[in-house]
């Protein structure tokens, strides 16, 4: 793969902006040793087990097993690609980034001019959109008339960049004259085709531009005002600046309100909480009665980035989603996502099935105030639910209630948590505490509560992060010798001449290698942070990820193992090789072309049957060791 920067330059970027330094921007860390420690910020823990280790430049969770440099922790926090880590870090450390060469040819390059392209046309898409409210286009007629009826005022119109879309052609004349070609405004999600026919995704639509942190419009949702045959809600679709997982609506305000509140009073520890609700209309209306501390996201279901772009501007959440059925499973699921990210959630709950934007035009600002300050703690709200949706007065009904709310308060890790909250349990059922305990000790680790029994399977894309790779044969052989390498284990070093022929069936595997071998060669130590200035390991194969987050089981003899796994490395090359000989012999037309390969054939089956006898020797000298451990001394 072709570098956009260089070795040495990622390098240099990486000793001015020491790992300890920006970490310590999102994770409070503290001296333990040579290293520093704290909580992971990629999963809930209240014992620290996130490691930063100053002198290999590198960081690794023991709980999720999440490790890789300095340009690797910003891009996962921030959840950006590896470009734009290293723009980030670059401005930290005031290092003008340097020129392209060959941008022509270089892949990421194209990519980085690609993703411009495509904020460029949704950029020109927003603002074309926003002008033809004002056209007196009969479209735009429709559009304000419904803006008016919702009672938006103006400022607020502006404030968040609303549009609509006249027709489903002008949009995309438009853009073309802008000079955004189709396969861009494709790529961006602005257009749609059917049967060969292009036209606008958000055609006769009201429009609302979704921004991210930084300002940039990256993506649209839009409301059908007319047509009822049409769905009444269209989001972008997936793209490369675009990810409905991940997307807060109104995350730019929230940005701007932060360095507000920092230009007025020099400090800014964070937002006292920020308000989740459901809609863009409601989050509208909450900023527009001063709540501005408001977001949503797209739907309803909130994930584990939703959680950790949110905690960049408080770690307190309250919850304030629709209260029909479907609002409050969406809550339920929210607050486990929220709590193991280590938020803090409270729900507040809006009566008669309102949404924030009904209740604060029928109720006005101090009512919804008065909400707002009576949420209740997530998992009270959890408990409460439970006993809502079943009659306490029947007894058959109540120990369904116990066992759930019991299922419920397993999931906390502290047992001081599970006590607070079976004291909680017990004034809904009144059975004794010490009864409510011993049920609790019973139940098994793998139940998970109603909400989640009853949801619905998740759509293929969304399990790709799930993908477990089976570590058998041949495979944990290749990831072994590469997490080997990459971790520099002193079992490694005796075996260096050894290594400059293997081959991995993954691509992955095979750009790691060429690093260890560059490394190796230049009397360098192979390392997790050297590979990410080689290559971009997130966007590579899922092998390779599973490499560098290798988790190494206790083994007595790891020296034994590595060795086996080279043989085995080396058996599959020629398994490889052998059967292409055998092949040729049968197809081979020429007699000398044939009789070679079959000479060929015999060659490698005979260092076949030699390497079976050294991988056969490994193996028992690897028993006879374990043995040799094991054997109890005389008395």
């Amino acid at each position: 793969m072709a570098k956009l920067f260089s070795t040495e330059w990622l390098d240099e970027l990486k000793n001015r902006c020491d790992i300890v330094d920006v970490i310590s921007r999102y994770v409070p860390l503290k001296k333990n040793g040579r290293e520093f420690s704290g909580c992971c910020p990629f999963h809930h823990e209240k014992t620290g087990s996130f490691f930063v280790y100053p002198e290999s430049q590198s960081y690794h969770c023991f709980g999720c097993k999440e490790s890789g440099d300095v340009i690797k922790f910003v891009s996962k926090y921030e959840n950006v690609g590896f470009i734009d880590s290293v723009e980030r870090l670059a401005n930290i450390a005031n290092m003008p980034l340097p020129e392209l060469k060959d941008v022509n040819n270089n892949e990421i390059a194209k990519k980085k001019k690609e993703k411009e392209q495509i904020l460029g046309a949704l950029k020109s898409a927003g603002l074309y959109y926003f002008k033809n409210l004002y056209s007196n286009h009969p479209q735009a007629k429709v559009a304000l008339n419904y803006i008016e009826k919702r009672k938006i005022k103006p400022e607020f119109v502006r404030k968040f960049g609303l549009g609509c879309s006249l027709d489903f052609d002008s949009a995309i004349r438009y853009l073309n004259g802008q000079g955004y070609s189709n396969y861009i405004l494709k790529k961006a999600g602005l257009l749609s085709e059917v049967n060969g026919r292009i036209f606008d995704a958000f055609g006769k639509r009201l429009t609302f531009p979704i921004f991210n942190k930084e300002g940039e419009v990256i993506g649209f949702s839009a409301r059908l005002l007319e047509d009822k045959e049409l769905a009444k809600y269209k989001n972008t679709a997936a793209s490369p600046v675009f990810n409905k997982s991940e997307v807060i609506f109104a995350i730019n305000l929230l940005k701007k309100e932060r360095e507000l509140a920092r230009q007025n009073n020099r400090e800014f520890d964070g937002f006292q909480n920020i308000i989740i609700v459901e809609g863009q209309i409601d989050v509208i209306s909450m900023h527009q009665f001063g709540f501005v501390n408001t977001v949503a996201c797209l739907g309803t279901a909130i994930t584990p980035m939703h959680a950790r772009k949110l905690k960049q501007f408080s770690e307190n959440i309250i919850l304030l989603l629709d209260g029909d059925g479907a609002g409050q499973k969406a809550t339920l699921r929210s607050i486990d996502v929220l709590r193991d990210s280590a938020l803090n959630v409270k729900v507040a709950s809006l009566p008669n099935g309102q949404d924030p934007d009904e209740f604060l035009k029928a109720n006005g600002t101090e009512k919804m105030q008065e909400i707002l300050n009576n949420a209740i703690d997530g998992m009270e709200y959890k408990i409460k639910v439970l006993a809502e949706n079943y009659d306490l007065n029947d007894l058959m009904q109540k120990a369904k209630f116990v066992r759930e709310a019991l299922i419920v308060v397993k999931a906390l890790k502290e047992q001081s948590e599970q006590d607070i909250y079976l004291q909680l349990v017990h004034k809904y059922c009144s059975t004794p505490v010490d009864i409510l305990r011993l049920d609790l000790a019973k139940l098994g680790d793998s139940e998970v509560p109603f909400w989640e029994r009853e949801q619905e399977a998740q759509p293929q894309e969304q399990t790709e992060e799930k993908e477990v790779v089976k570590k058998v044969g041949y495979v944990l052989a290749d990831l072994f010798i590469i997490a080997s390498l990459l971790y520099n284990k002193e079992y490694t070093h005796k075996f260096y001449n050894q290594i400059l022929d293997l081959e991995f069936d993954d691509a992955g595997l095979n750009e790691a290698y060429l690093y260890i071998k560059n490394a190796v060669s230049n009397n360098m130590r192979p390392s997790i942070s050297g590979l990410y200035s080689f290559m971009e390991v997130d966007s590579s194969t899922l092998l390779l990820k599973e490499a560098v987050n290798f988790e190494f089981l206790p083994d007595p003899f790891p020296e034994i193992t590595f060795e086996s796994y080279l043989l085995k490395n080396k058996q599959r090359k020629l398994m490889k090789e052998s059967e292409s000989a055998q092949a040729l012999c049968t197809s081979a037309k020429d007699v000398e072309e044939r009789n070679e390969a079959m000479r060929k054939f015999i060659d490698l089956s005979n260092q076949l049957n030699q390497l079976k006898i050294e991988i056969e020797s490994c193996s028992a000298k690897y028993t006879a060791q374990v043995n040799l451990m094991n054997k109890k001394p005389r008395k």
